[in-house]
């Protein structure tokens, strides 16, 4: 077996760029309120509350102080992303703060062996559920063994658990607190899935066995009478509801705070939750965490409401539903009077608008055109990107093409910045190569002698796209090329994609910055669901969709795009992170060879709002759902100043 940290990790050491240990400070503090309940007998002391060797969280600031009630807002009645980001990132794995690394978070340690087909866990000695039941490997086991592998609760397996094939990755309990997952190839990104905050990723350490088998036909005698209180349809619906922690304040968590009003049901206007009394991690002195020892979430209908309640001074700690550019001016103007200070997000996104062409595109005139790299290099180079950025971004950015973010080892000077200088001659010089003729009215024509005209769909919910779409309109309408915004929600757009319909879109969202790039490459070669917005039939084809089913018939792409694959797939095998970096930026060197798709600017910082006296924030951290900001920040050290 290969250690990953680990000998170390064994004798409860970890010292990284994550800020976190090992080791158990000689004193430890709680609460007030919980030396209370200790005091009263109602609760244990903290030394039998805690594992063995707990986390240690490095606070950002400083040590900080107990007690506090943290506000923020959701908005709805199925918000969770805001809960999921502040209140439960709680995997096996975790990114460290920087999102540089992946290091153990529940597990105390992890080890890999040599091919990184078998993953061996060690989770923490004396670890409790948050209403004081033990957390072993067999609650690991009843998630596996009883959800995972349930045919009616998991209809298919999905990532991270399968192999290649598709078929379900192994378990073995070893014993109370180790256990191990046993691929059938290479997994060499598994660890980099349990960290992320997709749903499944940490779904094998959400289930208290102890608590859940009552709701569970294999262990329950009366799961009908169950099932109809509750006004299920069938078990998988009464345990999925019983298992949510933000709806139903009963299952047992292992979250910093837990709520005891839920979420998600009936017409409350507000959601709480208090302090874990078993939570397992520390600060550097050994008080336990959390500092803040409760929760309000306020549930709102009006994002304008959550201004207006920031601007009095009523909102803690927040970003999401909030921290918008149209709202900065007004934010930033009511600061002192609210109370209140910005922090920084440093964007993940590659870029404020993708564009892409649909390469395989149903009319084989249009494929061959927008395969053409000649092709999209002159409308790269009719693109202003300056003048879409300062009128519809206000300035703030800087132009690139769809890139890695600078600061990233994955950073790809010439990906980022070819073919962005505005020249009108040289745009006509390429595309003179491609489309020579031209009608009356000065357009170009299609190969075939018909009229061109590109569709280029957006989703009607970000308008703003249709504003910077109309400015490229106008600039390429100078060089011959009709170019239409095309509106369309966001639904219909995702079958016309899934179809192959499309012939241009406008996209934004993730994988320009910290892992994201490995994890989620859909810009940089035909990789995911997601690259069917430019490359159909190549991604069919790399995700060996059945042909019989298949709405796109997978078509084998060319040379370039199955080096890219072959190389991604070295990559997911490899479980030196060294190597993976090597590969990822091969990968990117033919992206950049081969210019898939184009962008107009670079996204500028965001920011977050945090009362003065809300301490442990970074000054700055990055901005993206895989992070999942701001979570591996460590919200849990976050604290409200005494005053």
């Amino acid at each position: 077996m290969k250690p990953v940290l680990g000998a170390r990790l064994r004798a409860c050491v970890l010292a990284s760029v994550a800020s976190f240990i090992c080791t158990m400070a000689a004193s430890a503090g709680e609460s007030p309120m919980l030396e209370a309940l200790v005091s009263s007998g109602d609760l244990p002391p903290l030394a039998e509350r805690i594992p063995a060797s707990p986390l240690v969280v490095t606070p950002v600031d400083r040590v900080g102080d107990y007690g506090g009630n943290w506000h923020s807002a959701l908005m709805g009645g199925s918000d969770d992303g805001w809960i999921l980001r502040t209140l439960s990132y709680e995997n096996l794995m975790r990114w460290s703060p920087d999102w540089t690394e992946v290091i153990p978070n529940i597990a105390e340690s992890v080890e890999v062996n040599d091919d990184a087909t078998e993953f061996t866990f060690k989770l923490r000695e004396g670890m409790r559920w948050s209403d004081g039941a033990p957390f072993t490997a067999d609650d690991i086991r009843f998630w596996y063994e009883d959800l995972f592998r349930n045919p009616q609760f998991t209809p298919s397996a999905q990532e991270p658990f399968i192999n290649t094939d598709g078929s379900p990755v192994a378990f073995e309990m070893i014993d109370e607190v180790t256990f191990k997952f046993t691929f059938a190839n290479p997994k060499g990104l598994f660890l980099q899935y349990l960290a992320t905050a997709r749903p499944l990723d940490n779904a094998a350490v959400r289930y208290p066995r102890h608590y859940l088998e009552q709701f569970h036909p294999d262990y329950s005698d009366d799961i009908d009478a169950e099932i109809s209180a509750a006004g299920q349809a069938d078990w998988v619906g009464l345990l999925t509801s019983k298992a949510n922690f933000w709806a139903n304040p009963d299952v047992p968590t292992i979250n910093p705070w837990v709520f005891t009003t839920g979420y998600g049901s009936g017409d409350a206007s507000r959601a709480n939750a208090e302090r874990n009394p078993y939570y397992w991690k520390v600060d550097t002195e050994g008080n336990q965490l959390p500092y803040i020892d409760t929760r309000t979430f306020d549930i709102l209908s009006d994002p304008q409401v959550l201004v207006t309640k920031t601007l009095a001074g009523e909102i803690d700690f927040q970003d999401r539903s909030l921290a918008t550019p149209a709202n900065r001016p007004v934010l930033f103007e009511g600061r002192e009077r609210g109370g209140y200070e910005f922090f920084e997000q440093t964007p993940a996104s590659p870029n404020y608008m993708i564009m892409m062409f649909n390469l395989n595109h149903r009319d084989p005139v249009l494929e061959e055109l927008f395969q053409n790299k000649d092709f999209r290099i002159g409308l790269s180079h009719g693109m202003d990107r300056q003048e879409i950025l300062d009128v519809v971004w206000i300035g703030q950015g800087e132009v690139a093409q769809t890139s890695v973010m600078p600061g990233s080892v994955y950073y790809n000077e010439q990906l980022a910045k070819q073919y962005t200088e505005y020249d009108v001659d040289l745009a006509n010089e390429y595309l003179d190569k491609v489309l020579p003729e031209r009608g009356g009215d000065g357009m170009r024509l299609r190969p075939d002698g018909q009229p061109l005209a590109i569709s280029f769909a957006y989703s009607a919910a970000v308008p703003i796209f249709g504003d910077a779409l109309e400015l490229v309109a106008a600039q390429w309408e100078k060089i011959g090329i009709r170019m239409v915004p095309t509106p369309l929600d966001r639904t219909l757009i995702q079958t016309r994609q899934d179809a192959g319909e499309l012939e241009g879109v406008a996209w934004e969202r993730g994988g320009g910055a910290g892992q994201e790039v490995v994890l989620d490459p859909r810009w940089w070669f035909p990789s995911n669901n997601d690259s069917y917005y430019w490359a159909p039939a190549w991604t069919a084809w790399f995700l060996d969709v059945n042909p019989e089913t298949a709405q796109v018939q997978p078509e084998e792409p060319p040379e370039a795009a199955r080096r890219q694959m072959e190389l991604y797939g070295e990559l997911q095998a490899s479980p030196d992170p060294e190597e993976q970096v090597r590969l990822m930026n091969e990968i990117l060197d033919i992206a950049a060879e081969e210019f898939w798709t184009m962008g107009v600017a670079w996204q500028a910082n965001g920011y977050g709002v945090k009362k003065t006296n809300f301490l442990n924030v970074p000054a700055s951290m990055p901005a993206s759902w895989i992070y999942p900001t701001p979570a591996p920040t460590n919200p849990e050290q976050y604290f409200i100043e005494a005053q």
